[in-house]
């Protein structure tokens, strides 16, 4: 099976058993996957001209946290800079209609997770197999959020 095409992404990963165990080698302990639900790929955009996002995956813990998963196979200058959108667009989606005061900018815990084959991290100077980025102060490392 090659994870790499559509039948055998779907193969693997539309297995929750198999996902999960993925889930929870990718999170290293930090957090532990018991469940999760199979979420709709598809993002509206607000605006007619911001478009739609298509995710190749997406699902929410038992514990809220919502996770995108993508293949991909080739090199695309904009990676990074797509991924962020991506992951924004799962959070802004979030917030409720009329009710910004009671929301106080609760946010989502949201991570991408992307698969890439046959290449490396655009820009990156590590040749590493897993890069774990969050947004945190380049000076002190703390976290951002």
């Amino acid at each position: 099976m090659d994870p790499t095409t559509d039948e055998g992404f779907k193969r693997l990963f539309g297995d929750k058993i198999n996902l999960i165990n993925f889930l929870n080698i990718i999170f290293r302990g930090r957090k532990v996957i018991v469940d999760l639900t199979y979420r709709d790929t598809e993002r509206v955009g607000a605006a007619e001209d911001i478009g739609t996002v298509i995710f190749d995956l997406m699902v929410e813990t038992s514990t809220g946290q919502e996770i995108i998963i993508e293949m991909q196979t080739s090199r695309h200058s904009n990676l990074k800079k797509r991924m962020l959108y991506y992951a924004s667009k799962v959070i802004s989606d979030k917030a409720p209609h009329g009710d910004r005061r009671g929301w106080a900018y609760s946010l989502p815990e949201v991570y991408t997770i992307v698969l890439m084959d046959g290449f490396h991290m655009p820009d990156s100077s590590s040749r590493g197999h897993l890069h774990d980025i969050c947004l945190c102060d380049r000076d002190s490392g703390e976290i951002f959020c």
